[in-house]
């Protein structure tokens, strides 16, 4: 059986800025979080295909979206784990090397 499939993460940094939400008409602390969605293969091998980092709104969840630099500055780091970001490029890796392999012993036995 194959596993594979789709997935969506939200996560909040606790990075908080004052800003008057026109949605509910008052000032309140947006939180910058990242908003992003990967796709799967036995939930090792993953690979990014969307990716939003938002201010938004605690109430009423409104808000913007943020330039992923600046967001990532504030951060300090890459949020997503590397096996959901990169591990398509594990799997890939991990292929050729079964397949030299398997060629290596077809051509010797």
């Amino acid at each position: 059986m194959i596993l594979w499939g789709w997935a969506e993460r939200t996560v909040d940094f606790g990075i908080e800025e004052r800003q008057f939400c026109p949605h509910c008409g008052e000032d309140c602390d947006f939180r910058l979080r990242l908003k992003y969605g990967y796709g799967h293969f036995y939930h090792l091998f993953g690979w990014v295909r969307h990716q939003a980092y938002q201010l938004v709104c605690p109430a009423c969840e409104h808000g913007w979206i943020v330039n992923p630099d600046s967001a990532r500055g504030l951060i300090g780091r890459e949020p997503i784990p590397f096996y959901q970001r990169h591990g398509w490029w594990v799997m890939l890796a991990l292929a050729a090397i079964v397949a030299v392999a398997a060629g290596l012993r077809h051509a010797s036995g």
